[in-house]
Order: C-alpha cells, then sequence, then structure tokens
C-alpha cells in the first residue's frame, strides 16, 4: 500500500469521507471568466469549488476604482489575499472611513464568521478569498 491509499484507508476507518482530486485543477489568468455585478459594478470568478456547496471553495474578485463595499459578514470564515492593487479594510457595524486600513498587493485577511467588515477602493483592486461553503 503506498502513502496516498494509506491516508486514504486511514480517513475511511476513521468515518471521515475524503474527495481526492486525481488530477491537478490549473487555471492561468486567462481562463478565468468573470461576471459583473450590476448592483454592484464588482466582478467575481469562480477559480476552484462552489461556495454554496459543503467544500473548499476558491473564488477572486476585482474591485473598480471607487467601489465601496457598505458593512456585511459572512455565515462563514474566509481567507482573502490581495494580488493587486490596495483593498482598503475595516471591522465595524457602521462604514467609517477613517477606520480603514490599506492592505497591498501581498496582504492576507482572515475574515471571521458573522464578524462585521467594510471595504474600499481606491484604485482598481483584485483579491482572492477562499475557504469552504455553504
Amino acid at each position: 500500500m503506498n502513502a496516498r491509499h494509506a491516508a486514504i484507508a486511514v480517513l475511511a476507518a476513521s468515518g471521515v469521507l475524503a474527495v481526492i482530486l486525481v488530477h491537478a485543477q490549473a487555471l492561468t489568468p486567462g481562463e478565468l471568466k468573470f461576471q459583473r455585478n450590476p448592483a454592484t459594478s464588482s466582478e467575481i470568478a469562480s477559480v476552484f469549488g462552489d461556495p454554496s456547496k459543503p467544500a473548499p471553495f476558491v473564488t477572486r474578485v476585482k474591485y473598480p476604482p471607487g467601489f465601496k463595499a457598505m458593512p456585511h459578514s459572512h455565515p462563514i470564515d474566509l481567507q482573502v489575499t490581495v494580488l493587486e492593487g490596495t483593498l482598503l479594510f475595516a471591522e465595524g457595524e457602521t462604514f467609517d472611513e477613517s477606520k480603514l486600513k490599506e492592505y497591498p498587493a501581498g496582504s492576507f485577511i482572515f475574515e471571521k464568521a458573522n464578524v462585521p467588515h467594510y471595504q474600499m477602493a481606491k484604485v482598481p483592486v483584485t483579491f482572492q478569498a477562499s475557504g469552504t461553503g455553504p
């Protein structure tokens, strides 16, 4: 039994259901299909998985200059990595521009489930969000 089969056997014996990809999923930036949200002017693309399913997912989001995401929260923890531009981010139930902190490309933000937060973009921003749905 090789290491991969041993890991599957251990998971199966523990009653944990595991989904193992046999082939890698790989995309280039040009292969991402962004969809525009007409209500907010943001764009989103699925990189991996489906946020509505109980499994890991990765999405990419683009904000145009001047974009404001008013206070909101998510029912799950999210891991956010800023890929381009500078994302302004703060926690709270009221949008207060003076509390926004700048997160340039390469920054990481952990958004805890059900914690209100808000965002803004002065320049075009692209970030990647990942978590486990739904």
